[in-house]
């Protein structure tokens, strides 16, 4: 009964986060109607404008229908196509996901059974919740996919709850997996140290593209500015366009992180924007691509090196933090599976993120635009190993010989930079923190039992050497000389543990 209540409480918490987009989606809405418009027109249009907002910030494919008005308006045949808006802003699906990571990290305390209930449950509320949003939104111009609409929120959903309970319970999921599998424990800490620089080094790579997008912003500010006076925006309009373009913040980064590893992205059929070449053809009218310089310059062809560099920190912060282990020294071919192996999940990382943004952002040529999620990932994993490598060989202080011929010791001190990456104080392989700090309780217990050890008897023994018996010494046995040698042992042991407290 209890895991029943605990779905139920899942389900409603999550139809209430998805209720929590849809309303902010729909006071932008209602901010413009009422504000530029006096309230005037159908307000059905602008319901389904927030839903198709709300909808497209989850992935949801929108089928457009121009119809007879815009060729009119615009004088193109061509303009009156069906085609499909693709290319999701997942700046509205983060809040969904992001809200759903908290309410995981509660559901990670309860029994697996009761997780697993609480989870499904959820992830249906949200489909449901998702399906009614995109029957509402149902017209003849603009029609959402009644499948993504279900299925997609859901997932999203989903994501933000499993992941709060993976990262919860990762090192005994690992050790449960590791056993499964019969990988043996030597293994598991060079393997804990790629999945840790795999992660970190995909966020190193992204955060290096939100620095490429807010340079390209702040150089080609009046562009920006210029383009948004062109588009004759009122004020509560421009606060419109603001939101807008922070919704479309996360599909920036991957694009210019994409820019950054070498390989670029597309904006339309034909066209082409990486370190090494531009060229672009008519753009919609956003102030976000005003970051794009049309004008490629020489030194953009070092950009590439950014990651490699990104790499190569997380690198030295794996190398001191997750391969040190007090117990046995490091091999190479643990420092190689580590850089491979995080090499390989980043680039799978960060190809993975450039299949979500890329889509159809208009008709005809703009059908095509986004990064080459394979080619980004085959790119992305080469410089992401290239820096690991670098990085964890390049990580020791110090001196002193370890296996393998490598003189790289390592300190393992965690710091806040580790701690925000998932590179925390070194533990014992195989042990996370609960199971590291009972280990050490043990440890000192068995250190007291052992000083507080009772141990035999003696004979004991006169001034002139002779036993109360009245045997001499050289008469004695060699137990009792032996239980003499352990006493005088003992309290010198005692002695010296006492000096030391």
């Amino acid at each position: 009964m209890r895991r029943v209540w605990a779905g139920i409480g899942q389900a409603v918490e999550s139809a209430a986060i998805a209720a929590v987009g849809i309303v902010l989606c729909a006071l932008v809405m209602l901010a413009v109607w009422g504000i530029d418009q006096g309230f005037g027109g159908d307000p059905l249009l602008q319901w389904r404008t927030a839903a198709d907002a709300w909808l497209i910030g989850h992935g949801v494919d929108l089928g457009i229908t121009p119809g007879r008005t815009a060729v009119l308006e615009v004088g193109l045949e061509e303009v009156a196509q069906p085609w499909v808006l693709s290319a999701g802003a997942w700046g509205i699906g983060a809040i969904t996901f992001w809200l759903h990571w908290r309410s995981g990290r509660r559901l990670a305390s309860l029994p697996l059974i009761d997780t697993a209930v609480a989870l499904v449950l959820g992830t249906v509320a949200t489909a449901v919740v998702g399906l009614l949003v995109g029957s509402s939104a149902q017209h003849a111009t603009v029609a959402p996919n009644l499948a993504h609409a279900a299925i997609f929120p859901a997932l999203v959903a989903l994501a933000g709850m499993a992941a709060a309970v993976f990262t919860t319970h990762r090192h005994g999921w690992l050790i449960a997996v590791a056993r499964a599998l019969t990988v043996e424990e030597r293994w598991l800490r060079s393997i804990r140290a790629a999945a840790r620089a795999g992660f970190g080094s995909c966020i190193g790579v992204l955060g290096v593209g939100a620095l490429l997008v807010g340079v390209g912003l702040f150089v080609r500010f009046t562009d920006a500015l210029l383009l948004l006076e062109a588009l004759g925006v009122t004020a509560v309009g421009m606060v419109a366009m603001f939101l807008l373009q922070l919704a479309l913040a996360p599909t920036a980064i991957v694009w210019a992180a994409s820019w950054a590893v070498g390989p670029g992205f597309t904006i339309g059929r034909g066209s082409s924007v990486s370190p090494l070449d531009t060229a672009l053809g008519p753009l919609p009218a956003m102030p976000l691509l005003s970051a794009i310089d049309p004008d490629p310059q020489p030194w953009m062809a070092a950009a590439v090196v950014l990651p490699v560099l990104a790499a190569l920190l997380v690198g030295v912060l794996a190398r001191q933090s997750i391969l040190s282990g007090a117990d046995r020294p490091v091999h190479w071919w643990e420092v190689a599976i580590a850089a491979i192996g995080g090499g390989v999940l980043a680039g799978a990382l960060l190809g993975a993120a450039c299949m979500l943004s890329t889509g159809a952002i208009g008709p005809g040529r703009l059908a095509v635009t986004g990064p080459d999620a394979v080619l980004v990932a085959a790119w992305a994993a080469l410089e992401v190993a290239v820096g690991l490598c670098i990085g964890m060989l390049a990580g020791g202080r110090g001196t002193g010989a370890l296996a393998g011929g490598f003189s790289l010791p390592l300190a393992s001190d965690g710091t806040g930079i580790r701690e925000f990456l998932g590179f925390g104080r070194s533990r014992a392989p195989g042990l996370d923190a609960e199971d590291a700090e009972a280990k050490e309780i043990e440890d000192r217990s068995a250190a007291d039992a052992t000083l507080t050890e009772p141990v035999a008897p003696v004979v004991a023994r006169g001034v002139d050497g002779t036993t109360l018996d009245g045997t001499t010494l050289d008469d004695a046995t060699p137990d009792d000389a032996t239980s003499a040698e352990q006493l005088d042992r003992s309290d010198a042991d005692a002695d010296a543990e006492h000096d030391r407290r």
